[in-house]
């Protein structure tokens, strides 16, 4: 299934990170004061309904503009 791929591919890529995020990373600041970190890496890839429904707007309005639903896609 395509879904098991995307997550799959995800964890390959995100895995090695992921112990960073929950135990933390000490990390220099620029000011060369060391500071306990936990990086944090996310992102969202959907289409256009999977928008809508993580932004909570309605089909047939843009879940990132204000633009009118008549000139939606010019």
């Amino acid at each position: 299934m395509l879904v098991n791929l995307f997550h799959s591919c995800m964890w390959i890529v995100l895995g090695p990170i992921a112990l960073h995020g929950e135990t933390g990373l000490e990390m220099m600041s620029r000011d060369r004061i060391w500071h306990q970190c936990h990086p944090i890496l996310s992102n969202f890839i959907g289409d256009y309904p999977e928008e809508c429904l993580v932004t909570f707007t309605y089909y047939g309005e843009c879940p990132k503009c204000q633009v009118p639903c008549d000139q939606l896609g010019d």
